[in-house]
């Protein structure tokens, strides 16, 4: 059930150059975000209920009752979330989402993640929420990027003891070249085994890894990026074509979907 929650701000740092995480108090929403959920965000600089800005929920912490948000500095909202300080109070509705990411419960499964950009946070989220799930899960995190400094999360994930394998597309790190890249022959070397690949990302991205991921026949989720103003279903602005002729909204009938389900 979303609540409308005024989160009082703890920390507000850099993480990489034009991105920050902000860590609020909200006990609620921490109780009640899973993985695949997010939450919308109104600054008082723009105050208008219908310009909420969506933003995948990055960590949780249950006890503690705090709930943290990773974000690109690009527009009006963001840049006034920047300017957050701790003790100030950020408005938020969530958690939101009707469909969210299930992790596959077959025995020794690969769990893949596959995240660019904005992308990589809740998948951070939902390998976090695995590893307090299961005593020893096999994950593995594939993260994209244009260029070495546009990377995201790869030192927290190493520093947890997940294997994170990066690629980018000036080859500055990692492997040179996609997500793809570095996807295809993992998949291959699992071949006939339990895999499950969750992916979110920009658009294109997505759509290479869910095309690859039919093709190959492995189980696929993609958490799906769109702009979603309400987040509630009321203002029709999140509308997907799905390969079966429904068009749905992404805030509550995703925003996670299977593979063959997304018409691009």
């Amino acid at each position: 059930m979303p609540h409308q929650v005024f989160a009082r701000v703890l920390s507000n740092d850099p993480i990489i150059a034009g991105h920050q995480v902000i860590t609020c108090e909200a006990p609620t929403l921490a109780a009640e975000a899973q993985p695949g959920h997010f939450v919308n965000v109104l600054t008082a600089e723009r105050y208008d209920p219908l310009l909420r800005k969506p933003f995948s929920v990055y960590t949780v912490d249950r006890d503690r009752g705090q709930i943290s948000l990773l974000y690109s500095i690009v527009g009006a909202t963001t840049a006034s979330m920047s300017r957050k300080r701790p003790g100030e109070m950020l408005d938020m509705v969530g958690p939101l989402g009707g469909r969210i990411f299930q992790a596959d419960t077959r025995p020794d499964t690969t769990h893949i993640m596959v995240g660019g950009g904005y992308g990589v946070p809740p998948l951070v989220f939902l390998s976090r929420e695995l590893r307090l799930a299961q005593s020893a899960p096999n994950i593995k995190f594939i993260i994209g990027a244009r260029r070495k400094d546009l990377l995201l999360c790869e030192a927290e994930l190493v520093a947890a003891g997940v294997d994170a394998r990066v690629a980018t597309e000036d080859g500055s790190h990692g492997t040179s070249g996609r997500v793809t890249d570095v996807l295809e022959p993992l998949l291959l070397e699992n071949s006939g085994l339990p895999v499950a690949v969750y992916c979110c990302g920009p658009t294109p991205m997505m759509k290479a890894v869910a095309e690859l991921c039919l093709k190959l026949g492995v189980t696929c989720q993609l958490s799906v990026e769109v702009a979603m103003p309400c987040g509630i279903g009321v203002c029709m602005g999140c509308v997907l074509d799905l390969t079966d002729g429904r068009r749905v909204r992404c805030c509550v009938d995703g925003p996670v979907f299977e593979a063959g389900e997304v018409k691009w």
